[in-house]
């Protein structure tokens, strides 16, 4: 989508086109904003796997967020996150595609990437200001991703400024609150592991922390998104 987006910035007319052809769909995310209009849809579109974990992640915590701050989210999905190339072709000719990120290329370590204004910061950016009691003053989000060498799923790490105190035992129970009725969501006290989501399919959230201060929560999901969300970082 992001390299879609940068082509059409090159021709006026399409850009207008294709934003009107946005328009016409309804956005796949119940778990946000509401079932009813997906059911009346015929067009409906789907975010993509960080888009949909980082609105997930910070949604519940959205009523203390400190004016003027930037909730920042720390993302590392499997190498698979970071798309495909054209390799090598096939006895017929065809090319074949191939990782664009491989486990070997990052010599079983992090490699960080779209470090600053990164299209998923604007998307969730602009979905999340209209869950807030102001939505005519938006709510920036600073997101910063890395491709690490498991094939699939994603740990997110977010810091919240807060604009009050609470307890960790207050944000656990927001998140209860949120998506205590959803069958793809999982809430646990700990900290996110691999195993939470190796070969697994949803969204579970845990490792629910304040600072000792007051004024800054951290939140842990792991996540992978086959059925849930289109896969791709």
């Amino acid at each position: 989508m992001a390299c879609l987006v940068r082509r059409l910035c090159k021709y006026p007319r399409l850009i207008a086109k294709f934003t009107c052809i946005l328009f016409l769909f309804v956005r796949f995310f119940s778990e946000l904003y509401g079932r009813d209009l997906i059911r009346k849809a015929k067009r409906i579109s789907n975010p993509g796997c960080y888009a949909t974990s980082t609105q997930l992640l910070i949604a519940p915590l959205l009523k203390y967020v400190r004016h003027g701050s930037s909730p920042t989210v720390f993302g590392v999905s499997g190498y698979s996150g970071a798309g495909t190339v054209a390799g090598a072709h096939d006895p017929d000719g065809k090319p074949i595609t191939v990782p664009k990120v491989t486990p070997e290329s990052l010599a079983g370590g992090f490699r960080p990437y779209s470090l600053t204004d990164h299209i998923h910061e604007r998307e969730a950016g602009r979905h999340l200001s209209t869950l807030l009691a102001d939505p005519a003053n938006p709510i920036k989000i600073a997101f910063i991703p890395s491709v690490a060498p498991w094939f699939s799923g994603i740990i997110s790490t977010l810091s919240m400024p807060l604009s009050e105190k609470v307890s960790a035992r207050d944000v656990k129970a927001l998140y209860e609150e949120r998506y205590g009725e959803e069958k793809l969501v999982n809430i646990k006290a700990g900290v996110p592991g691999l195993p939470d989501i190796e070969n697994k399919h949803g969204w579970t959230v845990g490792g629910f922390q304040v600072h000792s201060e007051g004024d800054r929560a951290v939140v842990v999901v792991r996540c992978s998104f086959f059925f849930w969300s289109v896969c791709g970082a």
